[in-house]
């Protein structure tokens, strides 16, 4: 006997059953109009539409900041309208000393201005000069001043020198000049003696009428 291997009938009934409703679907397809939409949209031409990237909103501005609160207080004060400035102390600063040198001869001092001389003691005229009272004693009377009636004084001031010489003679003061040249005569008649340096006396003279 040959040894062929018929295929099982089982396998052979489902292919036929698969191809058997693929059919019917494709009829059914036909007859819908189902076939006509798939191609017309097949045919149609594809529309293509670049979505843009959304781009983030920037992000919203902060908010202002509150209004400060001023406080007000009604005791204090009003500030004074003027305010003195501190004290500055600015010290001075030290004098610097400055050399200058110079070609220029240094002009001489000038000379030294002469001594004023010393004015002499003033001495008694008892000490200087013994025989002072016995002249005036014995000074004669201005006949002149006698016939007028007149009286008067008169202070005589001289120099007496170291050996005992008189000079200078001058009178301080005179009530009348009819006794001046009489009490200035009367003193050349002093003997003096000299005190070693000169010295002044100062001597008064009386003339009274009657």
């Amino acid at each position: 006997m040959n040894d062929i291997e018929y295929p099982e009938p089982r396998k052979n009934l489902a292919g036929l059953t698969a191809v058997v409703g693929l059919h019917l679907v494709i009829a059914y397809a036909l007859a819908t109009g189902l076939a006509h939409k798939v191609v017309d949209v097949l045919k149609a031409p594809l529309t293509v539409s670049i979505i843009e990237e959304i781009k983030p909103l920037p992000p919203p501005p902060p908010p202002p900041p509150p209004p400060k609160q001023v406080r007000v207080q009604t005791n204090t004060p009003p500030p004074p309208s003027y305010v003195p400035p501190a004290e500055v102390v600015v010290e001075a600063p030290a004098p610097v000393a400055s050399i200058t040198t110079s070609s220029e001869p240094v002009p001489e001092p000038p000379p030294a201005a002469p001594a004023v001389p010393v004015a002499a003691p003033i001495v008694n005229a008892a000490v200087a000069c013994p025989n002072s009272d016995q002249v005036r004693s014995r000074v004669p009377y201005p006949s002149q001043a006698e016939r007028l009636g007149l009286s008067g004084k008169v202070l005589v001031e001289f120099t007496v020198g170291a050996d005992g010489t008189v000079r200078n003679v001058t009178a301080i003061s005179s009530s009348n000049v009819l006794f001046t040249n009489t009490a200035t005569r009367a003193v050349s008649e002093f003997r003096c003696n000299g005190q070693g340096h000169d010295v002044r006396v100062r001597v008064p003279f009386a003339f009274n009428y009657g």
